[in-house]
C-alpha cells in the first residue's frame, strides 16, 4: 500500500503518555498569553493533542506549521495544539484500538488523530459516539474548497467523519531516455499510446520485439515495459472503471459482495496475458528498484513515489548512466471511464468537550486549507483544495519531477473519477492477500509460459496453451473467496 512507500526508512517514535489534558478554565492545558485577543474574547484556553505518523524531515515540517498555528490562529483564539508522532501508521493504528476498545488506561485518548479510511470505518463501525460529525462544523462553502472525491471519502452514513489532509494517486513513470531511444527507432509508435491499456499492451509488445531483436542469437530476450507497484490498486481502480463496487453495506451495516465475474476477468487478462507473455514485468522489490536495473522501462506507482525513481540506470555492461524521468497519467480502458486511486490520510477527531472539537475543526479548517500546499509537498502528496498550484507555489518546489507529479496528479484529481480503497473490518489482511495472490498468479503464469516457449513453441502457440480464460475464472474464483470469509 502508499502506506508504506512514503515513509520507507524512516525512524519509528513514541509517544509520552502523560499530559493529554483537555480544554478546561482549570486544567492544565497551556494557557494563552494574557494580552492575547483569546482571553480578551472570554474563550476558556485549550489545549488539543493530535497523533499521526510523521518521523523525521515531515515530522520537523509537520511542528514548524503547528507551531505558525499556535503563534497565530491559535493564539487568537485561545487554542494550543500539540502534535506526537506514533512511529508508523501501524503502531498509530494499534494504538488506537487498544485504547478504542478499552484494554489501556496508561494513555489519554488524542483528540485528534491521521487516519485511513479502513482505521476510521472500524471504529465508527463499533463506537460511532467517539467520532465527531464534522460536517457539523464545516459548511458547504467550506467543503467546497476539496477535492469532492477527497471529501467523499470521509463519509460514512450520513456523517462526515474525516477531513482529507494531503493525497496522491498513481502514475505511469517511465525511464524517459530509453523511452525515446524505442520511439525513434520504432516511429509507428506514440507516447499518445500510453494512454490506455490497450495503447500500452501493444506499445508494451513492440519494446519487447524491439528489445528482443537486439540479440537475434538469443531467443525471446526481449525486456518487459512496464510494471505495477501495487496490484492491489489495479483491481480497485479496474473495477470501479467498469463500473463495480466490489462490495457494499446493507441497512444492517453488513458487507455484502458485489464481485462483477465479467469486470475480475477482464482486469485479470488485460494485465495476466501481457505479463505472461514478457510485456509487462517485475523482478526487484520494488518497481523502482527494476527501472534501476534497466528490467523495466516504466512502472505504475505513486505520485509521491517520485523522489525514489533513479537518476541512473545500468546499460549493457552495468554501468550506470543518466537518465531523464517522463511522467503520464494512469491508463485507462477504452470506452470506459478515466479512473484513478487516491490515498493519504486524513484528520479524525475525538468527541471530547463541545470547546475542543471546536477547536479541533477550527485547527483542521487552517491546516488543510491555508497551510495545505505546506503539508502535501513535506510528504510529496497533492494538496486537497482546489485551484491548482500558483506561481511562488511552483517555483518553491525545487525538483522538477516533485512538480510534474504534483501537477499531473491534481489534473488527474480534477479529471478523473478517483476512488478509494478497502474500508471493511479486515481491509488491510484481504488487500495483502489479493496482493500476494495475484502477484504469484502472474509469476506462474510467465514461467508456465517461458516452459512453452522452451519446449520449442512460438509465441503464438506458447498463448494457445495457456488457456487463458480458465485462468481468468479460477483468479474470479479465489478472489470471491478472499472477500466471502469477511
Amino acid at each position: 500500500m502508499d502506506r508504506r512507500r512514503g515513509f520507507r526508512g524512516l525512524a519509528a517514535a513514541l509517544v509520552a503518555a502523560a499530559g493529554l489534558t483537555a480544554c478546561s478554565a482549570g486544567g492544565t492545558g497551556v494557557q494563552p498569553d494574557p494580552a492575547g485577543s483569546g482571553a480578551a474574547k472570554g474563550q476558556e484556553p485549550c489545549k488539543i493533542v493530535l497523533w499521526h505518523y510523521y518521523n523525521d524531515l515531515q515530522k520537523e515540517s509537520l511542528d514548524q506549521i503547528i507551531e505558525e498555528y499556535n503563534q497565530t490562529e491559535g493564539a487568537e483564539k485561545g487554542i494550543t495544539v500539540e502534535a506526537y508522532s506514533q512511529g508508523s501508521i501501524t503502531e498509530l493504528s494499534n494504538k488506537m484500538d487498544l485504547i478504542v476498545n478499552d484494554s489501556t488506561n496508561q494513555v489519554e485518548m488524542p483528540n485528534m488523530f491521521m487516519a485511513y479510511r479502513d482505521m476510521a470505518s472500524k471504529i465508527w463501525r463499533n463506537k460511532p459516539e467517539l467520532l465527531v460529525d464534522c460536517g457539523k462544523y464545516f459548511s458547504q462553502e467550506d467543503l467546497s474548497q476539496y477535492y469532492e472525491a477527497y471529501v467523499q471519502e470521509g463519509y460514512f452514513g450520513d456523517g462526515l467523519y474525516i477531513i482529507p489532509v494531503a493525497k496522491s494517486t498513481e502514475l505511469l513513470m517511465m525511464n524517459q531516455t530509453g523511452l525515446e531511444e524505442f520511439l525513434q527507432a520504432n516511429p509507428e509508435f506514440k507516447t499518445a499510446d500510453m494512454e490506455t491499456w490497450e495503447g500500452l499492451a501493444r506499445m508494451a509488445e513492440g519494446y519487447y520485439n524491439w528489445t528482443d531483436g537486439m540479440t537475434p542469437d538469443v531467443p525471446f530476450d526481449g525486456k518487459p515495459f512496464i510494471g505495477m507497484d501495487i496490484l492491489a490498486n489495479y483491481f480497485i481502480t479496474m473495477n470501479h472503471a467498469m463500473g463495480s463496487d466490489i462490495y457494499h453495506y446493507d441497512q444492517d451495516g453488513e458487507m455484502v459482495l458485489d464481485l462483477d465475474r465479467e469486470c475480475v476477468e477482464r482486469l485479470f487478462e488485460n494485465y495476466y496475458i501481457p505479463y505472461t507473455k514478457g510485456y509487462y514485468g517485475a523482478s526487484g522489490k520494488y518497481r523502482s528498484d527494476d527501472i534501476r536495473q534497466s528490467v523495466l522501462a516504466g512502472y505504475i506507482g505513486s505520485s509521491s513515489s517520485t523522489l525514489y525513481f533513479p537518476k541512473e540506470v545500468a546499460d549493457k555492461e552495468g554501468e550506470m548512466k543518466p537518465i531523464e524521468m517522463g511522467m503520464y497519467p494512469y491508463p485507462y480502458l477504452e470506452h470506459e471511464a478515466k479512473t484513478a486511486i487516491q490515498q493519504g490520510a486524513g484528520i479524525v477527531t475525538i468527541q471530547k468537550s463541545d470547546r475542543e472539537s471546536e477547536a479541533c475543526m477550527d485547527f483542521i479548517r487552517w491546516l488543510t486549507t491555508e497551510r495545505s500546499f505546506e503539508v502535501a509537498l513535506s510528504m510529496s502528496y497533492m494538496p486537497v483544495v482546489k485551484g491548482g498550484l500558483d506561481e511562488s507555489q511552483r517555483d518553491s518546489v525545487k525538483d522538477p519531477n516533485v512538480l510534474r507529479a504534483l501537477e499531473l496528479g491534481l489534473e488527474q484529481s480534477r479529471d478523473y473519477q478517483m476512488v478509494y480503497g478497502f474500508d471493511f473490518e479486515n481491509a488491510y489482511s484481504v488487500r495483502q492477500e489479493l496482493e500476494e495472490y495475484f502477484s504469484s498468479v502472474l509469476a506462474e503464469g510467465r514461467s508456465e509460459f517461458l516452459r512453452c516457449l522452451n519446449s520449442g513453441m512460438s509465441i503464438e502457440e506458447a498463448a494457445e496453451t495457456m488457456n487463458y480464460g480458465q485462468k481468468a475464472d479460477e483468479f474470479y474464483r479465489r478472489v470471491e473467496e478472499m472477500f466471502a470469509k469477511q
